[in-house]
């Protein structure tokens, strides 16, 4: 006997919605077929999933571990048969894509309403986060593919990346903030940063993970940065930045977003942080099913229009 789908789907329906009448209702499926189904399951790994008590169920180590499993397995089962209707011509489904910051705010909004007029039957799921993240979620099998960025020492090994232009990155402040002159780093040698990651996380394989900002002091011999507080999400990076004294390296082109450039300014010092390219990344191995092909193209293709002279 081996696992089926139909037990990962009970298993991760039951996992969402924490009771097995739950994951009934949502899969239109007796409750008895649904406790028959992870009873088979737990029997065929030889591991308990759920434990149970008055308080109801929650996932117990395996099940943990099974869940990630499963989500990615049943995501590739849903993109399999989205992508066998599409090479029919039949546009339906869904496109899971991630962005950073930068190519979100070049690119996205009138690519997606062109997108949108072609193909107004497939769902787009836009994810945003650090390249790190964004990675991370494409090899974990969550996103079809990712628009990121991709430096001297990211780790692409398993990846297909299709180069679109040069970051543009600078030290971004509040627009009165009393250093916004400043012409080299070692004047903002004892301000307070916003960070991406925590300084010392490991990266993948035991190597130290890729981090522009502490690079960049390292490179000058200059003491560490003072992180203050670390973010994955772009919006809370500019919040803290606008209300405090903080700093932050990001893409230059929020000093210029209609949203945030009145309360924002970049602080042109000399030194620049190691050179990285927006990047369109899917996984090595697996084709993009053709919306989300078509959706990739786009984007840069119009990545191209607006940035010649950086490719």
């Amino acid at each position: 006997m081996a696992l089926t789908l139909a037990q990962l789907r009970v298993f991760a329906a039951v996992a969402q919605h924490g009771s097995l009448r739950g994951a009934a209702r949502a899969l239109d499926l007796a409750q008895s077929s649904v406790t028959q189904q992870l009873q088979n399951l737990e029997l065929e790994l030889g591991s308990p999933l759920f434990t149970r008590s008055n308080r109801g169920i929650a996932l117990t180590v395996y099940g943990e571990r099974l869940l990630a499993r499963a989500g990615s397995i049943l995501g590739e089962c849903e993109r399999t048969e989205h992508e066998m209707r599409q090479l029919r011509g039949d546009y339906e489904g869904s496109v899971s894509l991630g962005m950073t910051a930068e190519p979100m705010i070049d690119t996205l909004a009138p690519v997606l309403a062109q997108y949108r007029a072609r193909f107004d039957k497939v769902q787009v799921h836009l994810v945003s986060g650090t390249s790190r993240k964004l990675i991370s979620w494409l090899r974990g099998g969550t996103l079809d593919f990712a628009v990121a960025l991709a430096g001297p020492h990211t780790d692409t090994q398993d990846l297909a990346v299709t180069t679109l232009y040069a970051s543009d990155t600078a030290v971004v402040c509040r627009r009165d903030h009393p250093l916004r002159h400043a012409k080299t780093l070692a004047e903002l040698a004892e301000c307070e940063w916003i960070g991406t990651r925590q300084p010392g996380l490991a990266g993948s394989q035991g190597t130290p993970p890729a981090n522009r900002l502490i690079d960049l002091f390292a490179g000058h011999g200059l003491p560490p940065p003072r992180v203050v507080a670390t973010t994955e999400a772009l919006l809370d990076t500019l919040h803290l930045v606008v209300e405090t004294d903080w700093l932050s390296l990001e893409p230059s082109i929020v000093t210029r977003h209609r949203l945030f450039g009145g309360a924002l300014a970049s602080i042109e010092i000399a030194e620049r942080p190691a050179a990285s390219n927006v990047c369109v990344m899917q996984r090595a191995s697996v084709p993009l099913t053709p919306a989300a092909q078509e959706l990739a193209a786009m984007i840069a293709s119009y990545a191209r229009m607006i940035k010649p002279r950086e490719l």
